[in-house]
């Protein structure tokens, strides 16, 4: 979720919530990795187990390498709490952290209130049952290994990968239908720049 006809949008309105932490006067602060090295902190890695930042955010954005929204927000998120893990409360770094996530949460709301509620979970297994087939082969490849990582691989028949879409959870049918939408903007892409 969201649908593929609302996904180039909801894009649309990340990137420019991105752009506006990225624009903001303390945002420069986060553009970048930590340099541990130049800044001399030794103890970095020893807390920090999972480094973030906005420009990473952002590359990753541009790459369509998100699976989905929530990872987007997740990677944001990372960056500032980093940043308020690290450093005390009151340091300019965290209060940095701390406007900027207020900025991010208050965007990321009005984002979600605008996409419309996934349809019925049968509704979304039928179309998926309708559309998968249709998608090109590495697509489709991906929705294979999806379904086999919660056992919802049945076999393979003549080079053909048969899926149990019953099987499928929610988040399961969000990356499912995370793959028709990249198929679609894959398409939008091509008569865009052809």
């Amino acid at each position: 979720y969201p649908a593929a006809a609302d996904l180039p949008r909801a894009l649309e309105r990340c990137r420019m919530l991105l752009d506006r932490l990225l624009q903001h006067e303390d945002g420069w602060v986060f553009a970048k990795p930590v340099d541990t090295y130049k800044l001399g902190l030794r103890d970095y890695h020893s807390i920090i187990a999972e480094p973030m930042d906005l420009g990473t955010v952002s590359r990753r954005l541009e790459l369509r390498r998100y699976p989905n929204l929530l990872c987007f927000a997740k990677d944001v998120r990372r960056t500032f709490s980093n940043a308020m893990t690290y450093n005390n409360k009151g340091d300019d770094v965290y209060e940095s952290a701390a406007k900027l996530s207020r900025i991010f949460e208050s965007g990321w709301v009005s984002i979600l209130a605008a996409l419309p509620s996934p349809p019925p979970v049968a509704v979304r297994r039928a179309r998926l049952k309708d559309e998968l087939p249709r998608l090109p082969v590495d697509l489709q490849e991906k929705a294979a290994i999806i379904m086999k990582d919660i056992g919802g691989w049945i076999q393979e028949v003549d080079g053909r990968v048969e899926v149990d879409l019953d099987k499928a959870d929610e988040a399961t049918l969000d990356k499912l239908e995370w793959l028709l939408a990249l198929a679609t903007m894959r398409k939008y892409d091509d008569f865009k720049f052809s």
